[in-house]
């Protein structure tokens, strides 16, 4: 990476402060970190969910079960016991119609009944702990669609690990929007769940490629414990 880079970007590269090709965690700070896990809720990521009834769904709620609820069990209490905020970002409707959710979701989310304080709209199980911030979104990134941004400036953080599905959508718009905002963000690749193997691969790439850098849970947790 660092070959790559011109001199006077080697300073910032991922809106780090302190970026250094060897040391992927130089300067982080967990208790101005957040944890963001994008739509790890019922209705997109549960086995029963309406996900999972879709044709592209059986790959992803399949990761989610084997891969990235595993590899959060490592990381969300590490990061807890760090001084590290959680925060939930669902999408979902606060509107009995669904009017607040972006037209192009609208239906897809009426269909999954994923009303604020309906299961379909809850973390997974064994994720949320008392303490963890939820948000709510009303479209595809976080940033654009809910308070997320708010919430992290009031609470000072500055660095973002995203988790979540879908990879090569709201976890990659929500990346994107964090990216303009100026956060320093981390990926963890086997937190996150596309809906094929391929898709999962492209979305890592494309992320990786400036706006976060791309970590493992076992990493982030080691960090974590470590800092």
């Amino acid at each position: 990476m660092s070959g790559l880079l011109p001199d006077s970007l080697r300073g910032r590269w991922y809106n780090s402060p302190a970026f250094n090709p060897d040391d992927p965690w130089a300067g982080f700070a967990p208790h101005r970190t957040a944890v963001v896990l994008v739509d790890l809720i019922n209705w997109q990521a549960h086995p029963d969910g309406f996900s999972s009834r879709t044709a592209s769904g059986d790959y992803k709620t399949t990761r989610c079960a084997d891969v990235v609820v595993p590899a959060l069990s490592r990381v969300l209490p590490a990061a807890r016991t760090a001084g590290a905020a959680i925060v939930h970002s669902r999408l979902a409707s606060r509107a009995a119609d669904y009017a607040d959710i972006v037209p192009a979701l609208r239906e897809y989310v009426r269909a999954a009944g994923a009303l604020e304080g309906r299961w379909a709209a809850e973390p997974l199980d064994g994720l949320h702990e008392p303490g963890d911030l939820l948000v709510t979104k009303s479209g595809s990134g976080a940033f654009g669609s809910s308070d997320l941004d708010q919430v992290l400036r009031n609470l000072g953080v500055r660095t973002v690990l995203y988790a979540g599905v879908v990879t090569d959508r709201c976890v990659l718009l929500t990346a994107a929007g964090g990216f303009d905002l100026g956060y320093e963000q981390y990926l963890l690749t086997d937190c996150t769940a596309a809906t094929t193997a391929a898709d999962q691969a492209s979305a890592e790439r494309l992320v990786s490629g400036y706006l976060a850098r791309p970590a493992t849970a076992a990493e982030a947790a080691g960090a974590f414990e470590t800092s």
